[in-house]
Protein backbone atom coordinates (compact mmCIF):
# COMPACT_ATOMS: atom_id res chain seq x y z
CA UNK A 1 0.00 0.00 0.00
CA UNK A 2 1.62 3.63 -0.60
CA UNK A 3 0.85 5.89 1.82
CA UNK A 4 0.90 9.69 0.95
CA UNK A 5 2.10 12.34 3.37
CA UNK A 6 -1.06 14.59 4.05
CA UNK A 7 0.68 17.50 4.33
CA UNK A 8 3.64 17.61 1.24
CA UNK A 9 1.44 14.95 -0.47
CA UNK A 10 4.94 12.66 -1.28
CA UNK A 11 4.59 9.30 -0.48
CA UNK A 12 6.03 7.92 2.59
CA UNK A 13 8.79 5.57 2.29
CA UNK A 14 9.20 1.86 4.15
CA UNK A 15 12.11 2.79 6.16
CA UNK A 16 10.51 6.60 7.07
CA UNK A 17 9.33 7.88 10.38
CA UNK A 18 5.10 8.38 10.21
CA UNK A 19 1.97 8.92 12.31
CA UNK A 20 -1.33 7.45 11.73
CA UNK A 21 -4.26 9.56 12.30
CA UNK A 22 -7.42 7.69 12.28
CA UNK A 23 -10.95 9.52 11.37
CA UNK A 24 -14.91 8.24 11.68
CA UNK A 25 -16.07 7.88 8.68
CA UNK A 26 -19.37 6.32 9.74
CA UNK A 27 -20.86 4.58 12.58
CA UNK A 28 -22.63 1.55 11.69
CA UNK A 29 -26.50 0.11 13.17
CA UNK A 30 -24.80 -2.36 15.34
CA UNK A 31 -22.22 0.08 17.11
CA UNK A 32 -19.35 -0.44 14.91
CA UNK A 33 -17.39 1.96 13.40
CA UNK A 34 -15.55 2.42 9.93
CA UNK A 35 -12.18 4.20 10.07
CA UNK A 36 -10.25 5.70 7.69
CA UNK A 37 -6.38 6.56 7.95
CA UNK A 38 -4.21 9.26 6.85
CA UNK A 39 -0.60 9.40 7.42
CA UNK A 40 1.93 12.00 8.04
CA UNK A 41 5.79 12.54 8.05
CA UNK A 42 6.67 12.88 11.81
CA UNK A 43 10.03 14.78 10.50
CA UNK A 44 9.50 17.73 8.58
CA UNK A 45 8.41 17.19 5.23
CA UNK A 46 10.51 18.13 2.46
CA UNK A 47 10.08 21.06 -0.17
CA UNK A 48 8.30 19.56 -3.16
CA UNK A 49 9.75 20.05 -6.23
CA UNK A 50 7.86 21.98 -9.25
CA UNK A 51 5.93 20.33 -12.23
CA UNK A 52 8.19 19.53 -14.73
CA UNK A 53 5.53 21.86 -16.94
CA UNK A 54 6.10 24.49 -14.33
CA UNK A 55 8.04 27.63 -14.49
CA UNK A 56 10.48 28.14 -12.45
CA UNK A 57 10.05 31.81 -9.61
CA UNK A 58 12.29 33.84 -10.85
CA UNK A 59 11.19 36.81 -8.03
CA UNK A 60 9.22 39.94 -9.18
CA UNK A 61 9.15 42.31 -12.14
CA UNK A 62 11.92 44.44 -12.47
CA UNK A 63 10.70 47.03 -15.14
CA UNK A 64 14.21 48.07 -16.35
CA UNK A 65 14.25 45.28 -18.10
CA UNK A 66 11.53 46.41 -20.29
CA UNK A 67 9.61 43.97 -22.86
CA UNK A 68 10.64 42.17 -26.06
CA UNK A 69 13.48 42.78 -28.24
CA UNK A 70 15.62 46.14 -27.58
CA UNK A 71 14.25 49.45 -26.79
CA UNK A 72 15.44 52.47 -29.03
Amino acid sequence: MTMICERCYAPIGDGESLVRLAHIDHAHADGSITWVYAYVHLTACVTPRPAPHERPNTGTWDSARGIGGYRS
